[in-house]
């Protein structure tokens, strides 16, 4: 039997390994943390939880591609998914804009709001539409596909094809103001990282009203463990608090690893499921080039990262009448090196596990490229990096307060992570939590999960494909294992 290292228990690691294990592979997994998941968890602070990952999840809706390989992999196991009413909410001058799941509900809302618009709100729903019929290309690599695969694919895409042209080229700014409503341009603005193509708030808003967007209950943290267990059952092993500190190549074949301790773990194939960052610099010590990666991270003007500072609370209050997710202007306050004068607030009082009975979940999430600033201040004193965190939370509960009365006096529990945060626990590169963005500038780059000049090197990870994300990871893993079955002559046997 064939020994497969696999670097990182992520969701990549463990859908690599599940896979490995259903072909007949030994498989081990070495995870530098002490629990699975990677970017995928949450963490809990006196009696409360906050989770750090799903906001919501493609793949939820029975009949996807997707769906199936999630559940194959036991992500859903002895779960149910929470699906929203809304996506999310956004207020402006007291008037509050509803995305909707009901794609007809979202229409008469938001012709109500802007009857002015409802020429541009009308093409704005036909293409979401249209979007809702489009899933995550799932059962092969690119580079395996023939002929009729893209054949199917284009048939799959020929029906929006122009549209998809024109999403490409656009931002999501310039989408945005095509509506005359300046509440609806906001809204659309804040759907996503303000870099991103127009493409993406279609890809999302169809994806959530076909019902393909939901909640996996227990949260991130939960749907890993499953995943690990689901490994294990197979006979897969996962080494915790156990770093990879180099892949060690002889002749040009992957061989093993070397672990920070300097033990040495031999194996047949080695998949490397981290950052591409720790693996071209680190893993690989820098000796190899890649045409992919090297275009990404030297060119941050076209492939750009996001990272974030997600600041969750903990109040003995009940905080389900409230806006699940809504969008809200505050007095201006500093966050990093920006001031802020608009939030986020997001509940989870659809997940009873996270609070004591009555009380409520809170999480702000401020995006950024903030990794400098905070880099720069840990760095010239470790006093001054906590100090900004607590006034940071300090500045949110004041505002909150005024936001929501019934929360003041009732903070319990306060949790407050940086870039940095992200770049200690996981190796995040920069603290990204997701791969390089698509932008209108940038060509969406695929990575093929091989390095020139390495055999027997298989990469996976969010990284290869083009924003990241949970869907991105479980398929670069299932990826790597079709192209070793492919080597090793042997039929990759899931079917859909």
């Amino acid at each position: 039997m064939k020994k497969l290292i696999i670097i990182g228990a992520g969701i990549s690691g463990l859908s690599a390994g599940i896979f490995a294990r259903q072909h007949g592979f030994d498989a081990e997994i070495y995870e530098m943390h002490s629990i699975p998941g990677g970017e995928c968890t949450g963490w809990s602070r006196t009696g409360y939880h906050f989770d750090n990952c799903i906001h919501w999840l493609t793949g939820t809706k029975e009949d996807t591609d997707l769906y199936k390989v999630w559940k194959e992999l036991g992500a859903f196991q002895d779960t149910d998914i929470y699906q929203a009413d809304y996506l999310f909410a956004y207020n402006k001058n007291g008037k509050t804009l509803y995305f909707y799941r009901d794609i007809d509900k979202l229409k008469q809302h938001l012709n109500e709001l802007s009857p002015e618009d409802n020429e541009e709100i009308a093409r704005f729903i036909d293409l979401i539409r249209k979007f809702q019929v489009l899933t995550v290309p799932t059962k092969k690599p690119m580079d395996m596909m023939n002929i009729i695969d893209y054949i199917k694919m284009g048939m799959e895409y020929r029906h929006i094809s122009k549209d998809l042209s024109l999403l490409q080229k656009s931002s999501i700014e310039e989408y945005a103001s095509r509506f005359k409503s300046q509440l609806i341009r906001e809204a659309i603005k804040n759907t996503c990282p303000e870099n991103y193509y127009a493409m993406a708030i279609f890809f999302s808003f169809g994806t959530f009203t076909s019902g393909n967007g939901g909640y996996p209950m227990g949260g991130s943290l939960k749907m890993s463990f499953r995943m690990a267990d689901k490994f294990k059952e197979l006979g897969g092993k996962i080494f915790y608090n156990t770093k990879a500190k180099r892949i060690i190549v002889e002749n040009g074949d992957a061989v093993g690893i070397q672990l920070d301790s300097g033990e040495i773990i031999k194996g047949d194939y080695v998949i490397s499921t981290v950052d591409a960052g720790m693996l071209m610099t680190k893993l690989l010590e820098g000796k190899y080039k890649d045409k992919v990666f090297d275009k990404q991270f030297n060119n941050p003007d076209l492939y750009p990262i996001h990272s974030s500072v997600n600041i969750g609370f903990g109040v003995s209050c009940d905080l389900s009448p409230r806006e699940h997710d809504i969008s809200y202007e505050v007095e201006p306050f500093k966050c990093g090196g920006k001031l802020i004068d608009r939030i986020n607030l997001k509940h989870y009082c659809h997940e009873p596990s996270f609070a004591p009975k009555g009380s409520s979940v809170i999480i702000v999430r401020i995006m950024g490229d903030d990794y400098d600033y905070w880099k720069n201040l840990r760095d010239s004193s470790t006093e001054k990096y906590y100090a900004e965190k607590d006034k940071l939370s300090k500045d949110l509960i004041d505002r909150i307060g005024k936001l929501y009365p019934e929360t003041r006096g009732k903070f319990e529990a306060v949790d407050v992570s940086t870039p940095l945060t992200y770049e200690r626990y996981f190796g995040a590169y920069k603290g990204a939590w997701m791969g390089f963005d698509i932008s209108p500038k940038s060509k969406a780059l695929i990575h093929n999960g091989l390095i020139k000049g390495i055999d027997n090197l298989f990469v996976a990870g969010q990284w290869i494909f083009m924003p990241g994300g949970l869907p991105s990871a479980v398929l670069a893993g299932k990826w790597a294992i079709q192209k070793l079955c492919k080597k090793e002559g042997k039929e990759f046997t899931f079917k859909f």
